[in-house]
Formats: structure tokens, C-alpha cells, sequence
């Protein structure tokens, strides 16, 4: 073996090299307090040990006496010493049971947990196997990789998060992960503190220069789920809240090197589509690959026993109602007579959820508050998530809004036991914070929240109903967790709510002004200006009868049974879009509408993008400008990407056909290239040279 390389492992564990003559045996020592400890390594099968041996347990060290046959074995050998694998995957795994538990032991003590698999979308192509085996069949390459798992509220990202942790276990006897829930810590805002917090926590006993190592190394994979927890998405630009994200992917950047794997967890946010977070991908694009994974919606097919799933089918259910994970799971695991009980009326589903949630919750704990004093509990500590702007807090903090806001009624719920057994007023309030609604069974240090976004959300949309000043204003998450949760619910009362949000909703992006509003009133309600709509998945409506549609463009969405209008739509383009069994109204105001690499089933496209190989080379003021995202006036450096909508609806000058038409010219003359993510443009750095003279910068 080398034995520089040698030393330089033992070093990393925190090892010193003794002086020693012999070239047979290398020794390596380690103090810590009052314990000294040596490795005594044979170099040479010839060498007599013995000596060295005695000599050094004779100094007062517990020596070992180590025998190998690779540099390779020797890292395996010490990582596996130092982070006591076995001890830490059982830890790990009693995380697991716990919170699998949580999810389905609150319904029935019967219940079983299964991980429900969904389709997925991994860098813009259809998975073919699931989401876990897709990130562990990876683990073991020999290069670093940033997995990036998005979905929305209630499509699957913790569980994910868990059953990869599960299957690492199980199956990478070589590797211990780190895993943790960015959500359940209010106080998780700075990055780089999170993660030494988490190293600390998961490894308290080693250098946090040691895990980095083994986090480097491959041997450790980092799990952080809800990454966007740290983001604090308001109305800002996402330009903006990049910059306060931008340090904490740095962080991530410093740990993605030699074999390091991380796995984030986020809802979709406009940060990750934004032209600064794909820039910072293209500056390390030959340090670290990037895939990303895009989880689909669950369907109900995916989450029912097929008997039961035909008992929905046989009364006429609205199946469609169902795709939100709670429901599904709570069909899903109560017993068959409870499960015909809850489906008779599907109007009453969410609130029997809750009713069999809440009364459960009184015979788990033996508390003598009714269902609704439970209910009105929980709502207050939402109350105090949207007014303060967090999702969990510690227990004292949780305990002293209950017991500041409901004394009164614990009071009196205490009288009602006899006296014998009766609890103390501490003891009633520390009940309520654990309730199965509010707590996932995570560790107080992590903080307290609700058990899912779908609860979260149920509450988040009472403190919006109880706003009548028609102006309520707060956080995406709780919007998107509130609209998310309402999904189940009569239309009636989704109006009520799209009511409550339509001021708040008029500050938010194209994309999700579109989405909240379709969902809510499968109408489109709302203008739509100088927007980019991307990835979104739209059906049977109409789109432009009852608002406009401005200089947006919509980029790599997929409707199907959907009417457009075009009496309201002005200077609106479509880039690879795909489209099924939908239909134009008011052909005739179409000159304004262009479609670029869409697809249909039936002959919709006239104003397709194209452009005739017989144009000439020179560069009109469209083509100039075009450059000129890439390369600004007065910029030393130039953008090797840049988003096609952006480029579109950020400017007063031309029109998208004129942009289009631009931007086809370009690539067809090789100065822009379509990169893996197709909403984006990369700029040919073999072309510089020719782009620095068209805009006169040569």
C-alpha cells in the first residue's frame, strides 16, 4: 500500500502517525480525553508485530493490530468503525416505523403502511421504474449528483424522502445517510448552520469535518426534505429570493464533489425554473450532475384496494374528488364498515375525516374536549402559523398558545375527570400538543406542526374564510396548502374560498394565478399579462372567454378536452405544448397567437414557428436584441442560458412571432442551442466571437 495514502486516510479520521523506524509497520494514534487508542498497521507479512505491540499497550494505548490488503479497505474499515453503521441504521429505521406509523396508525390500529408509488418525470422524460429505485440505482456512481424532487402539497415528497432512507438502509450496507425534515424547524433559515445542526445531531460523537468528508466520499448521502421551507417565497421577483437562496446552494455546491450524492426535496417553485438558479447549474455543469425529478399527482387507483375502489365506481363516487393523499389514505386504512359509512355522502367526506380523526384522538389521549373545542384548538395554532409566518415551533412555544388562548375551556375539561385521576393543567396542554393532527412524532428539537398539508391547509383555509375585508394576504405555502385541501370539497364552498384568495392572487405569478384559479372555479377568472405559464397541466375548460390573455407565454403545458378563445388572446405563444381533443373559438382574432414545437391529434396549428432556410445571415434589430439577453450592454461576462418566456414577455418592442422567428434563426445558424431543459436557450460559446461582433463589442 502507499503510505502516504495511508496517512492521509487515518489523518482524515483524526489520526497521527508515531515515529517508527521500522518500514515494516506503520502506527497511527488517537487521543480522546483520557483515552489513547493505536492502530497498528502491518505493512509487510514478514514483519514480527509482537514487539511493536507490547511496546505500545506498555505506554498505556489499546492497540489493535490491523492487517490490509487495499487503501480502499482500509477507508471501509474506518468508516464503518467511526460511524457505528449498525447502530445508526437501527436509529434510522426506528425513525421510519415512526413516522410510517403515524400515517396510518391514527386511522386504525390495524393498518398496515405501504408506499404508494406515482408516476414521475425525470429530467423532462417519462420514468420507467419508481422514484426511489431511480435515485438509489444511482448512488453508486463514481461522481457527484444533486437530486432535485419537486412536487406540490400533498403529492408524496416526505414519504419519498423516507423510503429512500428505508431503502439505503436495506440495501447500501456501505452507506449510513443523513436525513432530515427542513420543515419541522422554524429556525432553519441559515443553511450552512442547518446542516452542521444536522451532522451534529445524526453523528454527535465526530468532527463535522469528518462527515463532510464521508458526505464527499459517497459513503454518506444527504436527505433534505423540504428544502423550499428555507426559501420564504413571498411576492417577491424570483430574481430576488434568489439571492437569499443562492448562499445555501452554494453550500450545497461546496459538498458535491468527488462522489457526494444529495437528495432535495422542495415544492415547485419558480426559483428552480428562474434564469439565475439555471445559471448557477451551468457554472457547475462539469462539477456535478443534476436530475431532476418531477413527481406526479396519486391517483386513487394507485391508493385503494381494488374492491374498494369498485365499491367507490359502484355508488357513482366523484372519483376525481379523491386525488388528495389524506382522503385516500384514510379510505385506505379504516376498517370496511367505517370505509361504507364515509362514502354513503361525498359532500361529508372531509368532515367525517375529521370527526373520526378528532374522536379517535379523545379515546388515544382520554381527554374530555370535545370534537370541536379540539378543532377550534388546532385552528387557533394555524391562526398563529399565517400571522407569524411559520409552519413549526417547540413544544413550549406550542403549549403557551393553547394554554393562552384556551385556558377557559381546559379548565373546565378538567373538571370533568374525577378527582383521582384527574391531570393538572400542564399535563391537558402537553396532550394537545402531541395530538395525532399535530404532531408526526418528530423530535421537539425539530419543532411541532400540523401532521400534513392537507390538515394544514383545512385550517389555513378557515383563517381565510373568516377574513370578510375580501384583502387576506399571506405565505404561498398556506394558499397553496388551503386550495390543495379544499380540492375535496363541494363547489360551493371552493367558491367561497376562491373569493377569499382573489386579492391575494392577483400579485402571484402567471403560473400560479392560473392553476389556484382553475382549480377553484375550473373557470379562468382572471387577466393573464406578461406571464410565463410552465409545466402545467390543464383540462376541460375554457380558456379567454371570461378574461384576457396577454404577451404570455405557455411552455411545456399539457391541455386536453380545453376550448380556447381567442376573441381575448393577444400575443400568446405556445412552445412545445401538447394539446388533446381541444378546440379554438373565434378563429378569426388568432393572428396573435403562435405555436412553436407543439403537439396535437388534430389539425389546430396555422400559426406554426418556422423558418425558411433561405434567409440570409444578417442580423435584424429582433436578432440584436435577442443577443443582448445573453450578452447585456455593459456586462464584461455574458449568460450561457436564458429562459425562452422570459426573453419573450419582458420587452415593449417586438411581438412573440418577431422573437420567435429570431430565436429560430439564431439556432439555425448555430449561435443558440436547445440545453436538456427545453424552456431554456444555451448560447454556443464556439460562437461567441461572432456574437461579440454582431453586437459591436469585438
Amino acid at each position: 500500500m502507499d503510505r502516504v495514502e495511508l496517512r492521509k486516510i487515518y489523518e482524515t479520521y483524526g489520526f497521527k502517525e508515531e515515529f517508527n523506524v521500522e518500514n515494516g509497520v506503520a502506527i497511527f494514534s488517537i487521543k480522546a480525553g483520557h483515552y489513547h487508542n493505536a492502530d497498528i498497521v502491518i505493512l509487510n507479512d514478514n514483519f514480527d508485530v509482537d514487539k511493536v505491540f507490547k511496546q505500545y499497550k506498555d505506554l498505556g494505548y489499546a492497540c489493535q493490530i490491523k492487517k490490509y490488503s487495499s487503501i480502499v479497505e482500509v477507508g471501509k474499515d474506518l468508516f464503518e468503525g467511526f460511524f457505528n453503521i449498525a447502530t445508526t441504521k437501527t436509529r434510522f429505521l426506528r425513525d421510519y416505523n415512526s413516522f410510517t406509523g403515524s400515517i396510518v396508525k391514527i386511522h386504525s390500529d390495524e393498518a398496515t403502511y405501504d408506499f404508494i408509488k406515482t408516476r414521475y418525470i425525470v429530467n423532462n422524460k417519462l420514468g420507467e421504474s419508481d422514484v426511489v429505485s431511480e435515485i438509489t440505482g444511482r448512488l453508486t456512481e463514481e461522481k457527484p449528483i444533486l437530486f432535485l424532487i419537486e412536487a406540490a402539497a400533498g403529492f408524496g415528497k416526505t414519504c419519498t424522502a423516507y423510503e429512500l432512507l428505508k431503502k439505503i438502509i436495506d440495501e447500501h450496507s456501505d452507506k449510513v445517510p443523513i436525513f432530515t425534515e427542513l420543515s419541522r424547524n422554524r429556525q432553519a433559515k441559515i443553511f450552512r448552520y442547518v446542516l452542521l445542526d444536522e451532522i451534529d445531531r445524526s453523528f454527535p460523537l465526530l468532527s463535522s469535518s469528518l462527515v463532510k468528508s464521508e458526505i464527499k466520499s459517497g459513503r454518506v448521502p444527504l436527505i433534505l426534505d423540504g428544502f423550499d421551507e428555507l426559501l420564504h417565497e413571498s411576492s417577491e421577483e424570483s430574481e430576488k429570493k434568489y439571492e437569499s437562496t443562492e448562499p445555501m446552494l452554494e453550500t450545497i455546491s461546496e459538498l458535491l464533489v468527488n462522489k457526494a450524492k444529495i437528495i432535495l426535496t422542495t415544492r415547485r417553485t419558480a426559483i428552480f425554473d428562474g434564469d439565475e438558479f439555471h445559471k448557477w447549474i451551468s457554472d457547475h455543469e462539469h462539477d456535478f450532475d443534476v436530475i431532476r425529478i418531477r413527481l406526479d399527482e396519486p391517483r386513487v387507483e394507485d391508493w385503494l384496494p381494488e374492491e374498494r375502489f369498485s365499491a367507490l365506481s359502484d355508488i357513482g363516487f366523484p372519483i376525481h374528488s379523491l386525488s388528495n393523499p389524506v382522503l385516500l389514505s384514510f379510505l385506505r386504512c379504516i376498517s370496511l364498515s367505517d370505509f361504507k359509512r364515509s362514502i354513503i355522502k361525498p359532500s361529508d367526506l372531509v368532515n367525517r375525516y375529521f370527526d373520526s380523526m378528532l374522536e379517535r384522538e379523545r379515546k388515544r389521549q382520554d381527554l374530555q374536549l370535545t370534537v370541536e373545542q379540539q378543532y377550534n384548538i388546532l385552528k387557533t395554532i394555524c391562526d398563529d402559523m399565517i400571522l407569524y409566518d411559520y409552519t413549526a415551533e417547540s413544544r413550549e412555544y406550542i403549549c403557551s398558545i393553547i394554554l393562552e388562548k384556551h385556558q377557559v375551556e381546559i379548565e373546565r375539561a378538567r373538571k370533568l375527570y374525577s378527582i383521582d385521576v384527574r391531570p393538572t393543567t400542564d399535563e391537558i396542554v402537553n396532550k394537545l400538543a402531541s395530538h395525532a393532527l399535530l404532531d408526526r412524532g418528530a423530535k421537539d428539537s425539530q419543532g411541532i406542526g400540523f401532521v400534513n398539508d392537507f390538515v394544514l391547509g383545512n385550517f389555513c383555509a378557515e383563517n381565510i374564510l373568516s377574513d370578510f375585508t375580501m384583502e387576506w394576504v399571506g405565505d404561498i405555502r398556506f394558499i397553496e396548502s388551503a386550495v390543495q385541501s379544499y380540492l375535496p370539497r363541494m363547489d360551493g364552498d371552493k367558491e367561497s374560498l376562491w373569493e377569499r384568495l382573489r386579492f391575494s392572487l392577483e400579485f402571484m405569478e402567471g403560473r400560479n394565478k392560473l392553476k389556484y384559479n382553475l382549480s377553484l372555479t375550473k373557470e379562468m377568472r382572471m387577466d393573464i399579462s406578461g406571464d410565463t405559464v410552465d409545466s402545467l397541466i390543464i383540462n376541460q375548460v375554457v380558456l379567454g372567454d371570461k378574461s384576457k390573455v396577454t404577451n404570455t407565454v405557455f411552455i411545456n403545458c399539457s391541455f386536453s378536452s380545453v376550448s380556447f378563445d381567442f376573441k381575448n388572446f393577444d400575443n400568446v405563444t405556445f412552445i412545445n405544448c401538447v394539446f388533446y381533443t381541444c378546440y379554438f373559438i373565434n378563429d378569426e382574432n388568432r393572428e396573435g397567437v403562435y405555436f412553436l414545437g407543439c403537439e396535437t391529434d388534430n389539425d389546430l396549428f396555422e400559426n406554426e414557428i418556422h423558418i425558411d432556410d433561405s434567409v440570409d445571415d444578417f442580423f435584424g434589430e429582433a436578432e440584436i436584441y435577442v443577443l443582448e439577453k445573453f450578452y447585456p450592454k455593459g456586462s464584461a461576462t455574458f449568460h450561457k442560458h436564458r429562459n425562452i418566456g422570459a426573453i419573450c414577455t419582458k420587452n415593449n418592442k417586438f411581438n412573440h412571432r418577431e422573437i420567435l422567428d429570431s430565436i429560430e434563426k439564431l439556432k439555425r445558424d448555430g449561435i443558440l442551442l436547445t440545453p436538456d431543459k427545453i424552456s431554456f436557450l444555451e448560447l454556443n460559446v464556439e460562437r461567441i466571437s461572432d456574437v461579440k461582433k454582431a453586437l459591436g463589442r469585438s
